[in-house]
This record gives structure tokens, sequence and C-alpha cells, in this order.
């Protein structure tokens, strides 16, 4: 489910979501309860936005900093060395225009939907009331994301390959989790690879005008570990043996010792860098070629939302970023279990 392929407790209620994610949120909502004009996503953030709201839980693994002093797994080397090939082979982006997450925020009068899923190994047959407006907009790749906020509900509901055909919608899959947790689905069947949030780890466009970054950061590369995750992920589409593949859950941190500013970073790359020094990275996505970090979808805004912050290119670079002083911290045993649905308040599920 990554890139290149065919494959969020607000800090305290939901003020907080809105303050982190906005300038403004403008709900896809009609006065009279119908289909909203198309606004697909608002979410113009800003330096002013508070830097301590943020999705999800303070106990959330993407909102926790790295100790000072963290065990550095044993095979990290080896893990961090095919990580670099893969650099040097397909390059490091940050990914915002394309296989990335478009966010929806919904409003009070917003249609709910039943959206059917269709995967073959779909856990259920639909998931019900969806808030969705007939014009949203999934990712136009092939992985098709779409995530939705209903700030009345602290819910978000996160889909893989959505699509709509007439009155009707359909996903390959589709789960829905609260806000105010952990960000991570206790028992995977997520919308992505690791069973983290479709939102976790995503770089929104305020942090980058602020050029700070309060969280961790989600990573994908091509050669994931088989034979399961580890802590915090709880799935893993990985396929590739080995001791130097890197698992799906795995931290990765950028060395804290590195002297930022005497590598000639761009403004983006070096608040992305940092965050890599303080928060790090999970990898929680098998992607294609190359190493991608993730960007909130420049969709969820009507313009631009990243025009004074990046490049305009599709997959912005992050060459000045030393992916060889990386280390992998200590992981946990990687576990195999069967991935189930874990009732929560959010998603409503039709078998």
């Amino acid at each position: 489910m990554g890139p290149h392929r065919l494959s969020l407790r607000a800090a305290v209620a939901v003020a907080a979501v809105i303050l982190l994610c906005s300038a403004a949120f403008v709900s896809a909502q009609g006065g009279d309860g119908r289909d909203a004009p198309a606004v697909p996503f608002t979410q113009l953030l800003s330096r002013e936005a508070s830097s301590s709201a943020r999705l999800y839980s303070p106990r959330s693994p993407f909102n926790r900093a790295i100790d000072g002093d963290p065990t550095v797994d044993r095979d990290s080397d080896a893990m961090i060395a095919g990580l670099v090939e893969e650099v040097d082979e397909g390059g490091a982006t940050l990914t915002w225009r394309r296989f990335t997450v478009p966010l929806l925020v919904a409003g009070r009068n917003t249609p709910r939907r039943r959206v059917r899923l269709t995967a073959p190994w779909r856990a259920r047959d639909a998931i019900l009331r969806v808030p969705l407006p007939r014009n949203a907009m999934p990712d136009p790749a092939s992985d098709g994301h779409l995530a939705v906020i209903d700030p009345a509900t602290r819910c978000e509901y996160d889909f893989w390959r959505l699509r709509r055909r007439g009155a009707r919608w359909s996903a390959s899959w589709g789960n829905a989790i609260g806000v105010d947790g952990s960000g991570v689905y206790p028992r995977g069947l997520s919308a992505r690879g690791s069973g983290f949030a479709l939102l976790a780890g995503l770089v929104m466009p305020g942090e980058l005008e602020r050029g700070r970054i309060d969280h961790a950061l989600l990573l994908s590369y091509p050669r994931t570990r088989s034979r399961g995750p580890v802590r915090p992920a709880t799935e893993s589409d990985g396929r590739t043996p080995g001791r130097g593949a890197i698992p799906e859950g795995a931290r990765l941190q950028l060395d804290p010792s590195l002297d930022l500013d005497v590598l000639g970073l761009t403004r983006y790359e070096r608040t992305i860098a940092r965050a890599l020094q303080v928060y790090g990275a999970y990898v929680g996505d098998t992607g294609g070629r190359g190493v991608s970090l993730y960007a909130l979808h420049s969709m969820s805004t009507p313009q631009n939302p990243y025009r004074s912050t990046l490049p305009d290119e599709t997959y912005p670079p992050l060459a000045g970023i030393p992916f060889g002083r990386m280390q992998v911290l200590g992981l946990g045993p990687q576990r195999r279990r069967s991935v189930q649905i874990a009732r929560n308040r959010c998603a409503r599920f039709a078998r």
C-alpha cells in the first residue's frame, strides 16, 4: 500500500483537532443537509498554529520523543545498509501529491453512507454510517487513500482504494478509529500495511510553514521484513527475508549528534531532519523503489498548501538528509498473529 506501487485524542478536545489542522477547517456540509459544494478539504496551517496540538493521545507512539540514550538494535548497521542502497537506487523523497492521504473534515450535515468493502481478505462486507459527501475525492493514485475526520464524534475513517460509482461507494478496505487514542489499530486491519492510522506520521502543511514537527514520521521502503511486525505495528505486508530487512513497526532515528547546520539542507529538509533526530520515523508500509516519507496530500486544501514550503515537484527530494547516519532503535520480537476487527465506538460494520 506504499507509494509507487499498485498496492489520528486530539490534544484535549475537538477544538484541539481543529487548531492543529488549520487556520480553519471548512466543513464538508451543505446548509440544507444535501451534499456540499466542491470543497474537498480545507486545512490552512500557519506558523501561529499551536505546536502542542497534535493528533492522537500524548501517549501515542507517534507523539513521544525518543529517550536521550536509546538502545540501538544489534542489526542496525545491516538494516541501514539496505536502506541506503534503496536511497542510492531510487532516491529519498517526500510524498505529498501522489500516493499519500487526503484529509476530509466532515460537518454535522454531511451525509452518512454505507461503503461496501471488496478485498478478498475482507473481514466485513461494509462499513456503515461513514460521513462522506458525494464529491469526496480519494488520492487519484492507485492506492486511493482517504481519511475522514468527524469532529463531533472524534472519529477517523480510513480507506484504501476508495471509489464511487454513481451514488454508491466501495473500497478495498476501510476501518475507523478514535482520534483520542494511539493512532494504531490494535488488531490490525487498517488501511495501511502496518496497522497505523492513515494520518499517523504525516507531515502537515503548517508544520513546514512553522519549521517544526512534534511527532514521529512515517517511512516506507521496499525491503520490509517478512514474518510479521514489531510493536507498535500490529500487522505487516513485508515480504523480504533476512536480518538486513527492516520490519514494519521499527523506529529509525537520525543521529542526534549530527549538526544539521553544516549539511546545506533546504528549509523543509532541515525541519524533517530535526524531527527525525527528536522523534524518528516508524516503518509503516511497503513502498516502491527508494525511500519515502509522507506529507498530507495537497488535495486537502482548495489551493496548494505547500506553495511556500516545497518545490513544485511530485516527489520533492530529501537528498541532503544523510540516511547513512540513521539508526534502528531496539526491536521487540516479531509477532505473527491473525488480524481481526477490534471493536470500538467509531467503526460499525455489516457482515
